[in-house]
């Protein structure tokens, strides 16, 4: 790697976050995986993990980007009313198409340290049901999300 890239990117990676509609995105996502990841009142290492990876894995982040976003995110959390702001977010910042994914990825993280808490379903239950997604497309997505993860609990 050149000095130029090296330079590059750190730079790259040192700057504050932008508002570009993509950028809004990866917020929106973080704040609702971070909220559903502490719904049951508890942040395990795992999760922690986990969020790092799915957000990396969805936005094509580093390490680095990914922990910087969550940063971002746990600030605007705390900020957010979950039912109203927050849906809000989702419904500005994340296209309808997209909108089922992101369901599915709240299953995983609500399902990485091995159980779906009652909490956690309820809370995602409910965005995509204030979404308009149609109860049996979130059973649908919740079935696939969980189907090897907690397989007792892709049902129902």
């Amino acid at each position: 790697m050149s000095v130029i890239t090296r330079l590059r990117d750190f730079f790259h990676d040192s700057l504050p976050v932008d508002d570009s509609a993509e950028t809004d995105e990866r917020l929106t996502v973080a704040v609702l995986l971070i909220l559903i990841a502490r719904a049951d009142g508890r942040t395990l290492k795992v999760e922690e993990e986990g969020l790092r990876v799915l957000l990396g894995s969805r936005f094509g982040l580093t390490r680095e980007q990914a922990e910087r976003l969550l940063r971002h995110a746990a600030e605007i959390e705390g900020t957010l009313e979950p039912s109203t702001s927050l849906i809000d977010r989702i419904a500005q910042d994340v296209p309808s198409e997209d909108r089922p994914r992101l369901l599915a990825l709240a299953y995983r993280i609500a399902a990485i340290d091995g159980a779906v808490h009652e909490f956690e379903d309820d809370l995602i239950w409910r965005t995509g049901r204030l979404l308009d997604l149609p109860e049996a497309e979130i059973a649908a997505i919740k079935e696939e999300a969980l189907r090897n993860l907690v397989p007792d609990q892709a049902r129902g």
